[in-house]
């Protein structure tokens, strides 16, 4: 087609189209300057001449790689940044630092690694807001920290030093916080019921009760049952109290059992917890406090190996008196003070190994034998509670096993604990009484819906 075309006309076409591409590539070239200049951040005017070839590859580098940034990268960048911040502070490793007799606030922090000057900074920086010398062997602080350059860079310290309340450390940009959080709780009402087959222990752990609540329950009716005597097969118990679970669903407090119900030999104990402005006490469905002057067995768990009474000595082997009873148990069994009341003896008693008696009244001590060892704290003249751990199970002195060897003293005389009848608890006045017929009938109640439930 183009063969038979003049030279000129060829000509005339080439120039046109030669001058429509340089056309449409200045176009191109004033479209993408344009992108260039709407989109960067930072320009500044007297840097660049936008119009000079010479300088404005220069400029299309530097804008195309430090400062053209579309909205979308720019997010895609923040989003990046902050979870580089979120995986910094949780990337470190977390030190669960148990509390040790004889720690103190700066050598558990030691051993997490925290370095001695920035321990002293910590103290004396949150002095006004916490007493660093108060610890208690058994917590644990959970520490996370990091290091640049031998500089602190990032800490955080969590130490909950009450069930209620923690104390929280964090140091970030170069700045210490200190804060006392309340830990939040949640109450949950538990009702318990269970049969016995074996022993009241046992029943009662299988029905998921803690150690606590097993504790808090055999101290109460201790008073009244010899859980070795008096406590058959199927025989059963039932339990109230309210427990305190925080938002990791561990239970962080209990409290008191409000209605505990055990049956000894098929006939029902039932106590009720009446508190009042002066006191907190159980008592029975007469309103009678069951609280005695002392319990027939202070030890938990045990059982009667030995009565009162005359027997053949089992290391001498002659027959004589024994004027008291025996509860063997593991050793390192807690042993309770029988009631309140005085130590007028602490310490070491012949045969008797490691011996502790109490003076409750005028007319009543109670004695304990054989034990491993003292609570510490305790000495001659110290004033206990009923229910105190005073010492535990152990076998000094003449002795063939772990037991506790126990007396209950009256007038100067030892007397069998079981066949003691003991002063009764406190009575109600009639106003007393009507407040906790209230209480009793609200309780029961709360049962009878819980039950159906």
């Amino acid at each position: 087609m183009f063969r038979n075309t003049p030279f000129n006309i060829k000509m005339a076409l080439f120039l046109l189209l030669f001058s429509l591409s340089i056309y449409f590539l200045y176009l191109s070239y004033e479209n993408f300057q344009n992108i260039i200049l709407d989109q960067a951040i930072v320009i500044k005017s007297d840097d660049y001449n936008y119009f000079d070839p010479v300088t404005f590859r220069k400029y299309y580098d530097e804008i195309l790689i430090e400062n053209l940034k579309s909205p979308l990268i720019s997010e895609l960048e923040n989003d990046e940044l902050i979870e580089k911040e979120i995986k910094e502070e949780t990337q470190y490793k977390i030190h669960l630092i148990n509390i040790n007799p004889g720690d103190n606030f700066a050598s558990v922090l030691k051993r997490s690694g925290i370095k001695a000057k920035d321990i002293d900074q910590i103290i004396f920086d949150g002095k006004k807001i916490y007493d660093f010398s108060k610890i208690y062997a058994g917590d644990e602080v959970k520490v996370s920290h990091n290091y640049i350059e031998d500089k602190l860079s990032y800490l955080d310290i969590s130490y909950q030093f009450t069930e209620e309340k923690i104390l929280k450390i964090n140091f970030k940009n170069s700045i210490y916080t200190y804060n006392i959080n309340l830990v939040e709780l949640t109450s949950k009402e538990m009702f318990v019921k269970g049969t016995i087959e074996t022993s009241l222990y046992k029943a009662m752990k299988d029905s998921g009760l803690s150690e606590i609540v097993i504790e808090e329950m055999i101290r109460i009716f201790s008073f009244d049952v010899d859980f070795q005597r008096d406590i058959y097969k199927d025989d059963g118990f039932e339990i109230l109290f309210t427990k305190f679970i925080n938002n990791e669903g561990k239970t962080i407090k209990i409290n008191e059992p409000t209605y505990l119900k055990l049956y000894s030999r098929g006939t029902p104990l039932t106590y009720y917890l009446f508190n009042n402005s002066d006191y907190s006490e159980y008592f029975d469905e007469k309103g009678k406090g069951m609280t005695k002057s002392l319990m027939k067995t202070p030890i938990n768990g045990s059982k009667l190996s030995s009565g009162f009474g005359m027997r053949k000595h089992p290391i001498s082997g002659y027959d004589k008196l024994h004027k008291g009873v025996d509860f063997a148990a593991p050793s390192g069994t807690p042993i309770f003070a029988a009631g309140n009341g005085v130590i007028e003896f602490i310490g070491k008693n012949g045969g008797y190994g490691k011996y502790l008696r109490i003076r409750h009244d005028g007319t009543y001590k109670t004695a304990y034998a054989h034990m491993k060892n003292f609570k510490k704290g305790l000495y001659k003249g110290a004033r206990v509670k009923q229910g105190d751990v005073i010492g535990y199970v152990g076998s000094t002195g003449k002795s063939t096993g772990p037991h506790l060897h126990y007396e209950i003293i009256k007038n100067g005389n030892q007397m069998n604990p079981q066949k003691l009848k003991l002063p009764s608890g406190r009575n109600l006045n009639e106003n007393e009484v009507l407040k906790f017929n209230e209480v009793k009938k609200n309780i029961e109640r709360k049962i009878e819906i819980m039950k159906v439930g």
